[in-house]
C-alpha cells in the first residue's frame, strides 16, 4: 500500500467522482483507477461502488477512509514540523455569504489536509463587496455569482442552480414532485433579506399577485434553514442548501436561477498555491447532499 494511492482514494471519494478526483490528485482518470483498483487487490475488498451520478465508498471503503485520514493527518503534521521555519503561503480567499457553510468547509478541510503549508484567510461577503476587494487587490480569489459578470477572464464557472421551496417534513407539500408558485400563497414565510434574487422575487411575488405570511426575516442562511427544519416557516432556498428535516421542492415557473463559480485576480496565474486550490475547488462534489452523500440532480455542475 503506497501513500499515493490512499491520497487519491481519499480524493474519489470525497469529490464523489473519479474524474474529480483524478483531477485534485493532478493525476489521468486512467491512473486513478488502475491505482484503486491495485489498492482493492492488495486488500482484498471492494472499497467503492458506482452509483447514479456519484461514486461512494463500500462498507470496507467507509472503513479505510477514517484510516486513510489519520495516516494523512499524521502526515500532514511531519511536513509541517519539518517546514515550520519556511515562510508560510498565506491565500485570501473571498467567499459568498450565501452558499452553504456545510460545502465551505469541507471544500477547505479536504485542501488543508493536502496543503497543510498553505494558510486560508476567509472573508465572507456579499457578491457586490468581494468583487470590490477583488480590484482592490485584496483579494486573490472570490468563491461568488457570476451574475451580471461581463469580464469573463480569470473565472471559472462552478454550478447553475434554481431556486427551490424549503419546507419541513410534516408541511403539507413536503411529498410533492414540484409546485407552482401561486401554490406558496398565504403560507408562513421566512424572508431571506440577504438572497442575491431578494428584489427581483418581491417584485415577481408583487406582479403575480402572491402574498405571504412573513413570520421572519433574517440575512443568515442557515438560521433560515434550521427555522424550516423546524417548521416556522417556509423559504425560498438555492438549490444548493440541504438540512436534516428539510425537503427541497423544486418550483416549475419560477424563473431564475443563479450561477457560481470563482474568479481571481491576474496575478494568481503565477501562484502555485492559489492553482492547487482552484482544481480542488473545481472537481468539489457540488451536487452531492454532504448530509445524506446523495448526488442532486437539481444543481447542475460544470
Amino acid at each position: 500500500m503506497e501513500l499515493y494511492q490512499i491520497r487519491q482514494f481519499v480524493a474519489v471519494v470525497e469529490s464523489g467522482s473519479f474524474t474529480r478526483g483524478a483531477a485534485r490528485a493532478s493525476v489521468s482518470q486512467p491512473a486513478i483507477s488502475a491505482s484503486i483498483a491495485k489498492l482493492e487487490l492488495e486488500l482484498g475488498q471492494k472499497l467503492l461502488e458506482r452509483r447514479r451520478g456519484s461514486v461512494v465508498p463500500t462498507g470496507a471503503g467507509v472503513k479505510l477512509l477514517a484510516k486513510a485520514n489519520e495516516i494523512l493527518s499524521v502526515c500532514n503534521s511531519i511536513k509541517m514540523d519539518l517546514r515550520s521555519t519556511s515562510e508560510v503561503n498565506v491565500l485570501q480567499i473571498g467567499v459568498l455569504r450565501t452558499l452553504p457553510t456545510s460545502h465551505v468547509a469541507a471544500l477547505l478541510d479536504a485542501f488543508r489536509r493536502c496543503n497543510p503549508d498553505v494558510a486560508v484567510q476567509l472573508f465572507e461577503g456579499t457578491r457586490e463587496d468581494l468583487e470590490q476587494r477583488l480590484g482592490q487587490k485584496k483579494l486573490q480569489l472570490c468563491l461568488t455569482s457570476l451574475k451580471n459578470c461581463e469580464n469573463r477572464r480569470n473565472t471559472v464557472t462552478l454550478l447553475t442552480e434554481p431556486y427551490v421551496l424549503a419546507v419541513s417534513a410534516d408541511h403539507r407539500l413536503a411529498k410533492r414532485p414540484s409546485i407552482l408558485l401561486q401554490e406558496i400563497a398565504g403560507e408562513r414565510f421566512i424572508s431571506r433579506t440577504g438572497c442575491e434574487t431578494f428584489q427581483t422575487t418581491t417584485a415577481l411575488f408583487r406582479a403575480r399577485g402572491i402574498r405571504t405570511n412573513v413570520v421572519y426575516r433574517t440575512d443568515q442562511d442557515d438560521r433560515a434553514l434550521g427555522l424550516v427544519a423546524a417548521g416556522v416557516g417556509v423559504a425560498l432556498m438555492p438549490a444548493l442548501y440541504h438540512a436534516p428535516g428539510v425537503f427541497n421542492i423544486p418550483i416549475k415557473d419560477f424563473p431564475l436561477t443563479r450561477t457560481i463559480g470563482l474568479r481571481w485576480a491576474p496575478r494568481a496565474q503565477k501562484n502555485e498555491a492559489l492553482q492547487a486550490l482552484i482544481t480542488f475547488t473545481s472537481n468539489h462534489s457540488w451536487g452531492s447532499d454532504l448530509f445524506s452523500g446523495v448526488n442532486r440532480r437539481i444543481v447542475r455542475t460544470a
